[in-house]
């Protein structure tokens, strides 16, 4: 896991990002790195790189080997985070009609659910901490946001009902959540 303890490092170890998530990406506009194919991990979780778009309430995926598809309808969404888990489903963070929400495979369900986030949490972004081979036992898909000012975090593993509070800030969201050059999760926070 990335993340030892729940908390953040006691010395921050800024870098750039890389893989997907260093690219330029907005409210709207999504990259990962994930299966050669959804719920395909026989190249792992690295075999290639997705964007996700949302327009008009529909979540629209493609990467190099899978021709764009719709994979998640939801009318009013107006922002989007996504991952795959370690079985190459899709995990999606969104914001319906003002709601922030989750999208994601329950195994307890089992199935797919859809979890309502605290309604003043701002900027949800998911990612799969650690997409390498040799990580997928220890790997969690972790999201986070900001609320009431403060950085939290939920996990898949707690199947996401443990909030976690990570940072005091003050933050008004998210900009980005990804792997750094450093091979540590990297949170780039807004504070204007």
């Amino acid at each position: 896991m990335s993340m030892p303890q729940n908390v953040l490092s006691t010395t921050p170890v800024p870098s750039a990002f890389i893989g997907a998530r260093a690219l330029a990406s907005h409210e709207r506009v999504d990259y990962e790195e994930g299966p050669i194919a959804i719920q395909d991990v026989t190249q792992g979780l690295q075999a290639q790189r997705w964007r996700m778009r949302l327009i008009n309430g529909q979540f629209w995926l493609d990467a190099p080997a899978a021709p764009e598809f719709i994979a998640y309808t939801a009318a009013g969404a107006s922002e989007l985070s996504f991952t795959f888990d370690q079985q190459g489903r899709l995990v999606l963070a969104y914001v319906q009609d003002g709601q922030p929400k989750l999208y994601w495979f329950d195994s307890s369900a089992p199935g797919f659910v859809v979890t309502n986030l605290p309604a003043d949490a701002v900027t949800p972004k998911i990612i799969l901490d650690d997409k390498r081979f040799t990580q997928v036992q220890i790997s969690d898909v972790i999201l986070q946001y900001v609320r009431a000012g403060r950085l939290k975090m939920r996990m898949q593993r707690d199947r996401f009902l443990i909030e976690y509070d990570l940072s005091a800030g003050p933050w008004t969201g998210i900009a980005k959540l990804g792997f750094n050059r450093g091979l540590r999760l990297q949170t780039l926070c807004r504070y204007f």
